[in-house]
Parts: C-alpha cells; sequence; structure tokens
C-alpha cells in the first residue's frame, strides 16, 4: 500500500510519512529527509532517505528509531523512552547540524560538540560501532558483529569499560603512546580513538579490550599484537642495533 500511495502522491516522502504517523504513532513516525540523512551521514549509518521513498525504506527508518529506544533510556536513565522520543532527539541533532552547516552556532563551535560533547559523542560512537544494528528480512533488529564476535558486556558496562581505559591510559593510544583527540574537536581523524580487540581472533571481554588511535587499529588488522607492538617499536628505531 505504501509504494502505491508513494507513486500516486509523487514519492513525497514527508506527506507519506506523516500519513503513517497519523494512522499508528506507536509504530510510524514522520521523517525530513534532508535532515535526517545528515544526521546519519554524522554517526556513520548507511541508511539514507533522501528520493527513497519506499515501504523498504521506511521501514528502516522506523526500525532504526525503534532500536535508539533501549540505549537512550540507558543512557538517560529513564525507565521508558518512546518511538517519538527517539525522533525527537534525531530531529533536535539535525538543526544543530544545519545551524552549524549554516554558521549560527556561537564562536564556530561544532554540533556535535555542543550537543553531545566531544568525548560523549564519542564514545556514542563506539558504542553504537559495537553494538551496530542491522535490520533482517523479517524486520527485526539484532546486532551484528565482526568476525563473528560477542560483545560480552552490557551497553553500559561498555560505556563504564570505555572511561575507565581513556582514564588508565591517559587519553592516550595503548601501542603509540599518541595523544587522542575525539570527534568535534579534532583536527586529525587518525588520532580519534578506536577500541580494539587485543586478539583479534577474541571477543569484545574487558580484557580483551584496549583504545588505539584510529590509523593504528587500521593499520594492524588482525595481527598478533606482541608482533605489531614489536614492529611498530621497530619503526621508531627502538630495536635498531646501535640505535
Amino acid at each position: 500500500m505504501f509504494d502505491e500511495l508513494s507513486k500516486a502522491t509523487g514519492a513525497k516522502y514527508p506527506l507519506m510519512a506523516y500519513l503513517f504517523f497519523l494512522k499508528d504513532m506507536d509504530r510510524f513516525m514522520p521523517i525530513q529527509p534532508t535532515g535526517f540523512d545528515r544526521v546519519f551521514g554524522e554517526i556513520g549509518l548507511e541508511l539514507r532517505t533522501l528520493r527513497n521513498c519506499t515501504w523498504e525504506n521506511y521501514s528502516q527508518f522506523n526500525r532504526f528509531l525503534n532500536a535508539l529506544r533501549k540505549p537512550i533510556a540507558d543512557q538517560a536513565g529513564l525507565d521508558h523512552v518512546r518511538l517519538i522520543d527517539a525522533h525527537s532527539l534525531l530531529w533536535l541533532f539535525s538543526t544543530l547540524l544545519r545551524k552549524e552547516a549554516k554558521g549560527e552556532l556561537a564562536k564556530g563551535e561544532k554540533a556535535d560538540a555542543r550537543y553531545l560533547g566531544a568525548l560523549e559523542k564519542w564514545i556514542a560512537d563506539i558504542r553504537y560501532s559495537v553494538g551496530k544494528t542491522v535490520f533482517n528480512s523479517n524486520g527485526q533488529v539484532v546486532p551484528t558483529t565482526v568476525k563473528n564476535k560477542e560483545l560480552r558486556m552490557s551497553d553500559a558496562e561498555l560505556g563504564k569499560l570505555i572511561r575507565d581505559l581513556l582514564t588508565i591510559q591517559e587519553d592516550r593510544c595503548a601501542i603509540t603512546g599518541l595523544p587522542f583527540q575525539f570527534r568535534g574537536a579534532q583536527t586529525d581523524d587518525n588520532m580519534l580513538p578506536s577500541l580494539d580487540r587485543i586478539d583479534s581472533n577474541g571477543h569484545y571481554a574487558k580484557e580483551n579490550l584496549q583504545l588505539v588511535c584510529r590509523f593504528i587499529n587500521f593499520w594492524k588488522q588482525a595481527s598478533d599484537d606482541a608482533e605489531f607492538r614489536r614492529l611498530v617499536g621497530v619503526v621508531r628505531g627502538d630495536d635498531m642495533e646501535g640505535g
């Protein structure tokens, strides 16, 4: 029915989404493609809605909003977060991003730094990345894993662990000792922190995680941690005879 109505109305996504919102506001939300796509791009989500007014796309949009409810509730300490609350959060973020693009934020502030804080936004990014949701064929939202690895802690525990690691590592890369920069205040994306499994064949468990610079995680890939550290030392000249 959605696709047929879409064709009849000229594929006007805001109109279609609003009609379904009026039909059942517990299941469907309005959509403003340009604004929400800006948010999706900012948080690294591949979902795009502009000029993509289809039932499958709209279903993915609503499933994503639904998947946000629990993390928002956990982060804010709330017992219940409605679908419209998750929608409102994204709408507010999209407004700040629009103001940032127009230069309307005071003294060149970044929208993400103003709204979430550079550090807190990065922690949210990491938690989302580790527990990134995918949309499967039957419409359920399930956690995806990297190389079939498991996240062996709750979302709240992961957030605490990241903060603890930052404190222990003094905001520096565990392998190189280089100081981190945080999203929204960074000058070099390669210096953003990245959550690394010490043993790439292991799970996302407390004893198997460290924070490294993004470029180090990219270079390390599935290498043995000790061997990679040795090679970094060689590059630095630490292991060179007569050095």
